[in-house]
């Protein structure tokens, strides 16, 4: 659980916020993810109580004169299930920015241009996409970073991410500055994005990362999606991934489905990722709901090289606010 001080400081966040609220708007959001799970990782069953995801938000906005708005957003992950690992205030995507008609600015952690993913059938448990590089470009888990986001200009959206070298335990005299890129379209039925990303290395050499995604949309609910993504680390072969998805929702019942491979895994010939998805849940909130409420379940199967292979289930419940 969030220690207390973060509590209190939350609410001191949501208190001074009223000022903020004068001209402007100030929510409190998020979502809770918990249920049962069960895992058999090299050939060992284990169950337990787990989150799914959980996380809070502050989100702010408010008009400041001459057409420009001041952004605000604190974004803490919750865990339910008291996993301590990442359980501290603002540990996901936190930052402040100006929206005008030049586009958007943003100063924080987690704005990474490049995106965690394009369409991935809306998973709960196991929203995962192809294998990618360990690139923190942009503000990854622990980096700062700058974000401009450029106005939307007929379905095209564009965006671009910086973070500054912070390697100082070396004597390599290259900086590890980071840095993503990425172009969404959509317009109707289709979607498609495209995201690159590099990192310099301190020690010498270039991390390289690239996106290609689609989705679409030929019926009410239902929608299909590919997502390509080649990496390339300073040694060993491109590492490339393709994941296929698909959902399908046109009320309160959805499923979906995903599968992902990929070739030269970890950077190494010959070295093999296949991870099969499926999921399914049930609204029992309507959607004029404050609290949107779903049961859910969902499988997870994982194969890595010539190792056994890993099966994990999910069944929950899902309540977003």
């Amino acid at each position: 659980m969030i220690q207390n001080k973060n509590i209190l400081l939350l609410v001191g966040i949501l208190m001074t916020g009223h000022a903020f609220a004068l001209d402007g708007d100030i929510k409190l959001t998020g979502k809770i993810e918990v249920g049962m799970a069960s895992k058999k990782e090299n050939g060992i069953t284990n169950r337990a109580v787990e989150d799914g995801g959980s996380e809070l938000d502050v989100v702010g906005s408010a008009d400041i004169g001459n057409g420009l708005k001041a952004l605000l957003q604190v974004n803490t992950d919750i865990k339910l299930d008291n996993n301590k690992g990442t359980d501290y205030f603002a540990n996901g995507d936190t930052f402040v920015g100006l929206q005008g008609d030049f586009g958007t600015v943003k100063l924080g952690r987690g704005i990474n241009a490049y995106g965690d993913g394009y369409f991935k059938a809306n998973l709960y448990a196991y929203d995962v996409g192809p294998d990618r590089g360990d690139i923190a470009s942009g503000g990854g888990s622990g980096r700062g970073a700058f974000k401009y986001e450029a106005p939307n200009l007929n379905g095209l959206a564009l965006s671009f991410s910086y973070s500054p070298g912070e390697d100082k335990t070396t004597t390599q005299p290259r900086a590890t500055d980071a840095w993503a890129a990425s172009g969404t379209y959509e317009q109707g039925m289709f979607g498609a994005r495209l995201s690159v990303g590099q990192q310099k290395v301190a020690a010498g050499g270039t991390l390289k990362d690239t996106l290609l995604a689609f989705k679409v949309m030929p019926a009410a609910g239902l929608t299909l999606a590919t997502e390509f993504n080649n990496s390339k680390n300073v040694s060993g072969p491109m590492q490339k991934s393709v994941g296929v998805y698909a959902e399908y929702k046109p009320q309160r019942v959805g499923v979906r489905a995903g599968y992902i491979n990929t070739n030269d895994y970890g950077y190494v010939n010959g070295g093999k990722h296949k991870v099969s998805l499926l999921g399914a849940d049930y609204d029992l909130s309507s959607k004029e709901s404050r609290f949107q409420t779903s049961l859910l379940v969902e499988f997870k199967s994982d194969k890595k090289n010539g190792n056994p292979r890993d099966n994990s289930l999910f069944a929950g419940v899902h309540i977003g606010f």
